[in-house]
């Protein structure tokens, strides 16, 4: 009977693992299909441009991309659903050989049972005793002969209900993975119909390279202007911050001057300091410690404040968690040198282009101060300084927020404006000091 109990505990840890296992792939697949449907009302909206472009391009790549996972996490499924079928074919030969073994037990017993059913067999059995504790022995063995038997009539009843159970499993995980590979089915034909778009807008590209090229052109000099600018106000921070840095020092050595030269006054007009001072000539003297802030090298002097140190030290520790500047969109061109499939297109950017519909709210990625709000190309752009790390986010249509304020992590900084080929995107610029980082790396999320 233990045995028997054991085993079930077993089968029902088993199913709660699958079923687990199943939802978790299932929640998953249904994520990823709800990415592919928002990329497919961008790209609806991209369309009616009837302009093929890079953007446009880049966002079918994203949709082959996820549909691919959608495709391996069904095939995920397929394996979970028939490593249950197998587990549930096991399960039920394994119930089937007990069920057997318990009811030719039970058989056995029965006839034993009938074959000494008469009163006169038991007074006999009872009778027989050689003493009265063998009697009260005898007795109790009847009682557990009654409750082995009842025990193993309800263990009977109690597999036959976990075979039913197994059956009901194993059909409904047929009827499951029937209805997932025909979704399967689907997603391999929408697969192939994304990668026939690919095609045909890799094939417009390469009729249009010297168009593209010019625009790619135009958006590197405005690109170049853009980094100027940004530039010059980390510059800008820089030479404010080493300025209230050395004001602070010379504030910091006038004030130990200005304290010598009372201690010095106060030891001519006081006569017990004369009297020892012969005593303070013979003991060595040491450097008081200095309460002036030393400026290393290797520090930033936009971290030369303990407010500002704090904040860049906060910045880096969330590298890799910080949140996407838009909530509906994805990285149109990545940092760094970049070619189209199938073209002599090229290019290379110090930052990433994040396409998103326009007037979509841009948000801070952490907090800090706004430094400057300035225009670039006609379009606005604002640079938020996190310590020694900037933040800038260009191409905007409108801005919300002013040069000085303080910010908070999500907080909206402006809209999402267009492009060249009048697309919504955006252009998102992270430096250390005067370096430029890829923001890739530091963004939780990235399409």
């Amino acid at each position: 009977m233990r045995k028997f109990f054991l085993f079930t505990a077993f089968v029902v840890l088993n199913v709660v693992a699958f079923a687990q296992d199943k939802t978790e792939l299932e929640k998953k697949r249904k994520q990823t299909l709800q990415e592919i449907d928002m990329l497919n009302n961008q790209y609806n909206e991209i369309k009616k441009n009837k302009k093929e472009s890079i953007g446009q391009l880049t966002l079918i790549q994203n949709k082959i991309r996820l549909r691919n996972e959608v495709i391996s996490t069904i095939n995920k499924q397929v394996r979970a659903i028939d490593g249950d079928i197998n587990t549930s074919y096991v399960e039920m030969r394994r119930l089937q050989r007990d069920l057997d073994t318990l009811k030719m037990n039970y058989a056995q017993n029965v006839v034993y049972a009938y074959k000494n059913r008469s009163s006169y067999d038991f007074l006999n059995f009872l009778f027989s005793a050689t003493s009265f504790n063998d009697a009260v022995q005898r007795i109790s063995y009847m009682r557990a002969y009654r409750n082995y038997r009842a025990q193993q009539l309800d263990a009977i009843i109690k597999t036959e209900e976990l075979y039913k159970q197994k059956i009901t499993q194993l059909t409904n995980n047929r009827k499951q993975k029937n209805v997932v590979l025909q979704d399967q089915n689907k997603e391999m034909g929408e697969l192939v119909k994304d990668k026939q778009e690919q095609d045909n807008v890799v094939k417009n590209l390469k009729n249009k390279e010297k168009e593209i090229s010019k625009n790619i052109a135009a958006k590197r000099k405005q690109a170049q202007s853009l980094q100027a600018s940004i530039t010059a106000i980390i510059n800008r921070e820089i030479a404010a911050a080493k300025k209230e840095a050395e004001a602070k020092a010379k504030a910091d050595a006038k004030a130990r001057a200005d304290a010598d030269a009372k201690a010095r006054e106060n030891a001519k007009n006081n006569p017990v300091a004369n009297n020892n001072s012969s005593i303070a000539a013979t003991t060595p003297k040491t450097t008081p410690a200095t309460t002036a802030p030393v400026v290393k090298k290797d520090v930033s002097y936009l971290e030369y404040n303990k407010e500002d140190l704090a904040l860049g030290n906060s910045f880096e520790t969330n590298k890799g968690r910080l949140p996407f500047p838009v909530d509906n969109g994805y990285v149109a061109i990545g940092f760094g040198p970049y070619v189209v499939p199938g073209t002599n297109i090229k290019g290379t950017q110090d930052f990433i282009t994040i396409a998103s519909p326009v007037g979509t709210g841009v948000k801070a990625v952490f907090d800090g101060e706004v430094v400057s709000v300035f225009d670039v190309g006609g379009m606005s752009a604002v640079t938020v300084r996190h310590g020694k790390y900037f933040t800038t986010y260009s191409n905007l249509s409108s801005v919300n927020v002013s040069k000085g304020q303080n910010i908070k992590t999500g907080q909206t900084v402006g809209r999402v404006g267009t492009n060249l080929d009048g697309e919504g995107q955006i252009d998102f610029i992270l430096s250390r000091e005067n370096q430029f980082l890829n923001p890739s790396g530091w963004l939780r999320r990235s399409n």
